[in-house]
């Protein structure tokens, strides 16, 4: 497969054109001269393709320059003249215009293979020897400590061998670029070093935590194979790592170490051991027996081989971080794919990059259509939700929202997504549908309410039964026909509490269980003042006293009179249970000037139970009134009250309680008043 670099920064036009084209090669595009460079200096190419359209000739004279002849396909805006061609470097093969790219290159990219694959064999006629190889990698060897100058490694001048040696570390070098596969990058390695040199046995360590085992191996035998190990801290080892150079059998025995290296090498059952380096540490050894024929190694395969070796330690590197992000990958996705909630994300460019089995099953969408399309083909409003959350950072949490179309109810909870630098990269929302739950809510409310009616009719029952059972009583004891006087007032008296206290209880339930309607008018503060004390006094008992003070000036408020002097009665008879005898309790009017003025009505009282009870008599929940007779009261006030569009307030200054009704004043006799659903409101 033959390897093509493409220096191109327009990924919307000539970088498709090219791949379109150019399908049955191996196309690596890259944006910048630099990368280009890099990949040259790692891996033979081929064939250079460099678009002039985004690149200019003048930064690429001088690379273009140090390249072969016809190593170079040239991409331009336009069709070159005569003129300009002839001022092209040599490296240049030929030029084609971005327009003429789909439709032409494939052509001349087979020209210019072809004419390279013609110069490689009038090379291979003229000097069957292969070139020297580069300078770095000659140094490396030299320092290898094999014994050059002695002779021993001589160089291989086998007709085309050098030729032949060249082909393999191409191929090898293009198992590298396309292979993640760790079993076949091994055997492709074994295959090339057994071209390059015939040997009996040969085996690949890496190194795992502080050991090195036998990863593959050629001629050991299987059980030897499986248990040879090398510590971190081993002889063989700590002078791979220390110098980085081929070590070779020793011969004499200068020192300990040199003991110890040969007692490993012949439990390793080799002569030869190269080192695999990645990024200045030891990952792994190569070790080589004798050749088959029995001929000493020469310097050229040494050479190649300590090369494929460092190719390989990279390659070994970048399938071993290829394989963890791919088994990182499947965790993610087998965590989503079990999660109970949807997941959505997005990344900078505002397309989806996650959708789980979860989401698409709540909201009806097919995941293959959703990832890598524009975050605006999610339903509203997940997409703002998303776009928010990325901008500006702002994450919700527990929000409820309605999908449209369809209506339907989901939690949501959003975060952001940032790089290291914490600029943001994106964002997710992980979300329930909220259908069966808020059903199940419900459910659980009418269930609630269904107790709290069966437990109303119990106390309504018990409230009722009372004075029913005196008044059957008393009647039953008049049908025998007492004579005696007082026992008959006694008897009457009774039955006549009994009917007013079940009147006042009916009353006060149809107060609290239906909506008001109200017969509002104007009414001026001091007639109201004088009609409730009338009432209050006509009802309160002896033990108590009430008296009403009247307004300093003449203002009007809105009121439905009977229900309004109910709500003061309901106040007053609230503190009658409370407080001792004796207890005296005052009312007073006067206006307060807001932004609206104000109507203020004071009931005051000193002693008795403190003010925070009786505030919690307008939150008590209807189960947990025990005596419908008292604790009705105080909510029956607040409501009456509320419906006059008012509002009711307790607070104690010292021993002095107040109770204070707040309504609003109107102007006139005659305001525009409406009732809707048993609240006032004026205009």
């Amino acid at each position: 497969m033959e390897l093509l670099a493409l220096l191109s920064s327009s990924d919307d036009a000539v970088i498709p054109d090219v791949r379109d084209a150019l399908k049955q090669y191996t196309v690596y595009p890259l944006k910048t001269l630099v990368e280009l460079e890099d990949l040259y200096s790692n891996i033979p190419l081929n064939l250079f393709l460099v678009d002039a359209v985004s690149n200019r000739m003048s930064s690429l004279g001088d690379f273009l320059g140090r390249l072969d002849e016809d190593m170079v396909v040239l991409i331009t805006p336009e069709k070159l003249d005569s003129f300009r061609t002839a001022q092209l470097p040599a490296s240049v093969f030929e030029h084609i215009d971005a327009g003429s790219v789909r439709t032409g290159l494939n052509a001349i990219v087979r020209r210019a293979l072809e004419r390279q694959r013609f110069r490689n064999e009038i090379r291979l006629l003229k000097n069957p020897r292969m070139h020297a190889p580069p300078r770095e990698t000659r140094e490396a060897v030299e320092r290898s400590g094999a014994e050059v100058s002695s002779g021993r490694f001589e160089p291989h001048n086998g007709p085309g061998g050098g030729y032949f040696r060249e082909r393999v570390v191409v191929n090898f070098a293009k198992m590298l670029t396309v292979s993640f596969d760790m079993r076949k990058l091994f055997d492709h390695f074994m295959d090339s070093v057994m071209e390059i040199a015939r040997v009996g046995k040969m085996s690949v360590m890496l190194r795992d935590k502080d050991r090195f085992h036998v990863k593959t191996n050629c001629g050991l035998d299987p059980y030897i194979a499986d248990n040879l190990t090398l510590l971190h801290n081993s002889a063989l080892v700590a002078g791979l790592a220390r110098t980085g150079r081929i070590m070779q059998r020793p011969t004499a025995y200068d020192d300990t170490s040199s003991v110890d290296i040969r007692k490993e090498m012949d439990f390793l059952q080799c002569s030869v051991s190269f080192p695999m380096i990645y990024k200045g540490k030891l990952i792994g050894i190569l070790n080589l027996g004798n050749k088959i024929t029995e001929e000493p190694f020469y310097r050229d395969e040494l050479e190649i081989i300590y090369v494929l070796c460092n190719y390989l330690a990279a390659a070994v590197k970048d399938i071993d971080l290829y394989h963890q992000m791919w088994y990182q990958k499947e965790f993610t996705n087998n965590i989503l794919s079990s999660m109970n909630s949807g997941m959505i994300a997005i990344d900078k460019d505002e397309k989806v990059t996650i959708f789980n089995q979860q989401a698409s099953g709540i909201l009806g969408l097919d995941p293959d259509r959703i990832v890598g399309a524009d975050l605006r083909s999610l339903p509203s409003p997940l997409g703002d939700i998303l776009y928010e959350t990325m901008v500006s950072g702002k994450s919700y949490e527990r929000h409820e929202v309605m999908i449209q179309p369809g209506g339907r109810p989901l939690g949501i909870n959003s975060y952001r997504l940032t790089n290291e630098q914490q600029a943001p990269e994106g964002a997710g929302i992980i979300f329930n549908d909220l259908s069966d739950s808020q059903k199940l809510e419900e459910h659980r409310r009418r269930v609630e309410k269904l107790e709290a009616v069966n437990d109303l009719m119990a106390k309504i029952a018990h409230e009722v039964r009372n004075p029913l059972t005196s008044i059957q009583t008393y009647i039953q004891l008049l049908s025998e026909k007492q004579v005696d006087d007082d026992l008959n007032k006694f008897f009457i008296t009774t039955v006549s509490q009994s009917i007013n206290r079940l009147d006042s209880l009916i009353d006060k339930l149809v107060t609290f269980s239906s909506n008001q309607d109200y017969n509002i008018q104007a009414t001026d503060i001091n007639d109201f003042m004088s009609a409730a004390q009338n009432l209050v006094q006509q009802q309160i008992p002896a033990t108590h006293r009430f008296s009403a003070k009247p307004a300093d000036k003449v203002f009007f408020i809105n009121a439905d009179k009977e229900q309004l002097i109910k709500a003061i009665h309901y106040i007053v008879l609230s503190i009658i249970d409370r407080t001792p005898e004796g207890t005296s309790i005052s009312m007073q009017a006067d206006a307060v000037s807001q932004e609206k003025p104000l109507a203020v009505i004071s009931i005051k009282y000193s002693g008795g139970e403190s003010i925070d009870i009786l505030k919690q008599g307008l939150q008590k929940p209807l189960l947990d009134i025990n005596h419908l007779g008292s604790e009705l009261n105080i909510p029956l006030s607040n409501k009456l009250i509320e419906g006059h569009n008012g509002s009711l307030e307790m607070k104690s200054d010292g021993d002095i309680h107040i109770f204070s009704v707040t309504l609003p004043v109107v102007e006139g006799r005659h305001p525009n008043i409406s009732v809707k659903g048993g609240r006032m409101s004026g205009q």
